[in-house]
């Protein structure tokens, strides 16, 4: 076994329960599908609704909109999600490569302010 098996041995270790998609420039980006990174980043988006700011958006999804194939890649990463709690225009991301932020809010345009319902 040469030196080169040996390191993309160690290579798949490491990366455990990794999975990936290929980027446009030929590489790989590698993401943890059990983490809950863009479901906490959701629930900021959705406290932020009426800021003009919305929260940077993960690395998973800046790398989804350098992906090869960026339709193959949200089907992987996004299977069986409603398409409605992801926080960015879907289209612009898959048909143009662009991370457009959108309003989750039914009703609300984003940085419009909510009404106060605590009372």
């Amino acid at each position: 076994m040469g030196l080169r098996d040996k390191m993309r041995r160690l290579e798949d270790a490491t990366r455990g329960k990794l999975d990936s998609f290929e980027l446009a420039d030929g590489s790989r980006f590698y993401y943890d599908p059990t983490s809950p990174e863009m479901f906490l980043h959701i629930c900021d988006c959705l406290m932020a609704h009426d800021n003009p700011e919305r929260p940077e958006p993960p690395e998973l999804v800046k790398a989804l909109a350098r992906a090869k194939d960026r339709h193959a890649a949200f089907s992987r990463v996004f299977d069986g999600w409603n398409a409605e709690l992801f926080p960015y225009d879907v289209e612009a991301l898959l048909e143009r490569g662009e991370i457009v932020p959108i309003s989750l809010v039914v009703g609300y345009e984003l940085g419009e302010p909510l009404p106060d319902l605590s009372e």
